[in-house]
């Protein structure tokens, strides 16, 4: 008596319900799962982004907006700030290092990203082809940019006015190709970066048409940067320079640490309310396990019996139920691994789309591990109690009733 095709022919005959029961268990599993590896690769891209960034500095606005749109290049920048001002903090005794950056153009969506050299070298970013830029309207390209745009060395570009792709061209400002990024998971992948004086080039006579630019170069004559990516000389400078930027001056201060940890809070509220959502269906799932169990033990009590008398021992019949629950769980944890590859691949290439981001794609093994683990434990639970209605069958009086 194989257990495995006794039980594989059980669940056949009830087939609706076995189609429902691992088609509940895997939509929890793939929630969870996708969560997981969601959040774990979002964790990730901002560990690499923030490495070494201690404080940012720029114009007076939202201390969150100015990390996603000055480290990450996710959001629009609060303002501007002065060069002098600018130039004086780069100096300060508590600043290590200072990262200048001038946003304002974007190449068919990547953003056109003004600063110096340092910046590259900061994210131990690496020639593929070419070399670094030395001068004004030259460019480096990251390696999605190069890949999704068939660019190559000696390529003429031309940037488009905002951070986002438009048909309003700086098309007597074209940048020379000079050299190409390797891959290097971080935020320069996905941008075209070039000298400081490149954007203040293309900018310095505003677009007759558009009366805003006009407006504002009137009112704000000088060089301006966008941000200064600062870090720390000694850990002192944590508790004095945001509050002497603050107080001292025209620009806004804004800590990547406090503001991507509190990023994660918000969403994380959100990953567990969806979590919760995920192990209730798996609840649901194990329940309709149980009662499928239950009841096809109490139609096949005159079966069981029969094999009883046949000399099939108490023992036997709990392992064709349990073997039950396992096809169960495994077959749903599988379709659940399955369904949470596939929509992880669909939201990456959402993202990938939208934001220019390439998130990790590969499920958490660890996360699927514990999926089987449990879903081995679940099984054993659910057939417990069917279990224990096998082992309580009177062979004699349930094979006379018939």
């Amino acid at each position: 008596m194989n257990s495995f095709k006794l039980a594989r022919a059980y669940l056949r005959h009830k087939l609706a319900n076995t189609i429902l029961t691992i088609i509940t268990f895997a939509i929890g599993v793939a929630i969870i799962l996708s969560l997981v590896t969601v959040n774990n690769a979002l964790e990730d891209e901002f560990s690499k982004n923030l490495k070494g960034i201690d404080l940012v500095v720029s114009g007076k606005g939202s201390p969150l907006q100015i990390i996603l749109s000055t480290v990450f290049q996710l959001d629009i920048p609060t303002g501007n700030i002065p060069i002098e001002e600018a130039d004086k903090l780069s100096h300060h005794p508590l600043v290590a290092k200072a990262l200048p950056m001038a946003l304002g153009d974007n190449y068919n969506g990547h953003r056109i990203v003004g600063t110096n050299v340092d910046y590259i070298k900061h994210y131990n970013g690496e020639l593929a082809q070419g070399r670094f830029y030395n001068q004004q309207m030259e460019a480096v390209l990251g390696s999605q940019v190069a890949a999704r745009n068939h660019n190559k060395i000696g390529d003429k570009i031309v940037g488009a006015h905002g951070l986002v792709n438009s048909d309003d061209l700086h098309s007597d400002f074209p940048y020379t190709i000079v050299g190409i990024l390797k891959p290097t998971g971080t935020v320069l992948d996905r941008v075209v970066l070039t000298p400081v004086e490149s954007v203040w080039h293309v900018h310095e006579h505003p677009d007759a048409d558009n009366p805003e630019e006009i407006a504002y170069k009137k009112d704000h004559p000088g060089n301006e940067l966008t941000a200064l990516l600062i870090s720390y000389r000694s850990p002192l400078a944590a508790s004095l320079l945001p509050r002497f930027v603050n107080k001292n001056s025209s620009m806004q201060a804004a800590s990547p640490a406090y503001e991507t940890a509190r990023l994660m809070s918000l969403m994380g509220e959100g990953t567990e309310t969806i979590k919760a959502f995920g192990l209730l269906i798996i609840a649901l799932g194990v329940l309709i396990m149980f009662i499928n169990l239950y009841n096809s033990m109490n139609e096949r009590k005159y079966d069981l019996a029969l094999m009883r008398s046949l000399g099939g021992t108490k023992a036997k019949l709990f392992k064709i139920s349990l073997t039950e629950s396992l096809i169960l769980a495994l077959s749903g944890a599988v379709l659940g691994i399955g369904l949470s590859y596939i929509s992880i691949n669909l939201v990456n290439g959402y993202i990938a789309s939208t934001k220019n981001i390439q998130l990790a794609s590969e499920i958490d093994q660890q996360a699927a591990l514990y999926v089987v683990g449990a879903s081995v434990v679940i099984a054993f639970v659910a057939s417990l109690i069917p279990a224990i209605k096998v082992y309580s069958i009177d062979v004699f009086k349930t094979l006379s009733s018939r």
